[in-house]
């Protein structure tokens, strides 16, 4: 999972200390709401403030089972094998928005033979052998792709080839649907298996240089988080998850960046994918919120300390094996104005005189604060502060303030919320000769692994 909460491949650093405990994974965020809703979702590298998490209106807490494919007993061993038989073409269908928040249109390409259908019907509109790139727009009536105008708000295209439609820059497998939404704008919603998703998420997620149980430890971590999402997508919802950070990154087949076209999947995250096929984590026989981080600073977050849905195996272990990481130990300064302005948008006081805290890094909670200008106090958590300043300021809520002349120095560790699956621990780890399994048990201990059939 990511690093700088906008995470890149390439973006995270490593090793992790060695205990493991019993077993499991973790990744999770919250389900889906109707396409129209503007809904927080807690992401695994951003965190919510503890306030909006509480007032957000939450799926159901940890415990539903999945409800499609069956979960079959785990076995006495440490090892669960993996169902190597399955066909990932045959697994569940994820419903993945591609186009996060909505947009006001979007360039839509196809290679090959298609047919568009009204939604939810067996109703063909249109086909053709292919489409160059067009624009999808809302209309008042329904969408427009291109020239032709649908009278329906909702869409599904049907690609003859496996990886066809392209939606602005991201080629991907699959199905699109197309969605007007009440408020005008238009999202597109990706729905293919989810094991075929699974492989552009661990390329996505993390680098292709990290070794292969690193990788097949974050395979099994965004398998469950899925299947959670899945399981707890709200009744009304069009889609499961998102494709950016705010749920778990995922590029589809290509993308391009910065002018070049770029892989979203490899031969290496398809076999770290096939290799750990339907293992899932649970805890007292359900699917958990498997959250992660990029890198967590040697000492995991209690996951209480930021997410309402954090189940008890998300307590603070050890970690030595991010210590490679650049964002291990960190250091950055903001200019007093700037600093003070933050702090007011919590209350108002007219300067910082003092500065106390109540939570060191390191202690697996999150750091607090009290700001006082000598008649007034403010009260701050990391996560507040952090939300308060622009991106990437604090690369995570846990972090030491000093006031200098002219600014306010942070002393932090980490990179993003470091509740449960450490990624660049996990490559420490997996460095130590670990194999992805007893990485995933290190760092959710009372998890178990289990195996899904399709």
């Amino acid at each position: 999972m990511a690093s700088n909460d906008n995470r890149s491949p390439g973006d995270f650093q490593k090793s992790l200390g060695v205990w493991l405990s019993l077993v499991v994974l973790m990744f999770c965020a919250v389900g889906a709401v109707q396409i129209d809703a503007h809904r927080p979702l807690p992401s695994h590298a951003i965190p919510p403030t503890a306030a909006r998490v509480a007032n957000t209106k939450r799926v159901p807490q940890p415990g539903a089972d999945v409800g499609s494919p069956s979960v079959g007993p785990a076995s006495a061993r440490t090892d669960v094998k993996p169902d190597l038989s399955a066909n990932p073409s045959k697994s569940p269908l994820i419903r993945v928005n591609v186009t996060p928040g909505g947009t006001a249109s979007f360039r839509l390409e196809i290679r090959g033979p298609y047919s568009i259908h009204e939604l939810g019907t067996s109703k063909r509109l249109s086909k053709s052998d292919s489409l160059a790139a067009t624009v999808v727009l809302p209309t008042a009536t329904g969408l427009k792709i291109g020239e032709k105008s649908y009278s329906t708000t909702q869409l599904e295209v049907i690609a003859k080839e496996s990886a066809a439609i392209r939606v602005d820059d991201h080629l991907y497998r699959g199905a699109m649907r197309l969605f007007r939404r009440t408020d005008g704008l238009v999202s597109a919603v990706n729905v293919l298996p989810v094991e075929e998703y699974l492989a552009s998420v661990v390329d996505s997620e993390m680098p292709a240089a990290f070794p292969a149980a690193a990788r097949e430890a974050q395979a099994i971590v965004s398998r469950t988080y899925a299947f959670y999402q899945m399981a707890h997508a709200d009744p009304a919802a069009v889609y499961d998850l998102f494709s950016s950070q705010r749920s778990q990154k995922y590029q589809g087949v290509e993308y391009i960046a910065a002018g070049r076209r770029l892989a979203g999947e490899s031969e290496s995250s398809r076999q770290a994918v096939a290799a750990t096929r339907g293992i899932v984590c649970t805890y007292r026989g359900k699917l958990f919120c498997t959250y992660y981080s990029a890198v967590c600073g040697g000492r995991t977050t209690d996951g209480s300390q930021i997410f309402t849905d954090a189940v008890d195996i998300l307590k603070p272990v050890t970690c030595d094996g991010c210590r490679d990481s650049e964002y291990h130990r960190w250091s950055v300064s903001i200019g007093k104005d700037e600093f003070l302005k933050a702090v007011q948008q919590k209350g108002a006081i007219t300067k910082i005189a003092t500065i106390r805290q109540f939570e060191s890094p390191g202690s697996g909670k999150i750091s607090r604060f009290e700001f006082s200008d000598g008649k007034k106090t403010v009260a701050l958590t990391g996560v507040e502060l952090r939300e308060r300043l622009p991106a990437g300021v604090f690369r995570s809520p846990h972090f030491t303030l000093h006031q200098e002349k002219t600014s306010f120095r942070a002393d932090g560790r980490g990179h993003g919320h470091g509740v449960g699956f450490c990624q660049w621990g996990a490559r420490g780890l997996a460095l130590t000769g670990k194999k992805s399994q007893e990485i995933v048990h290190h760092y959710y201990p009372g998890a178990k692994l289990e195996v899904k059939k399709y």
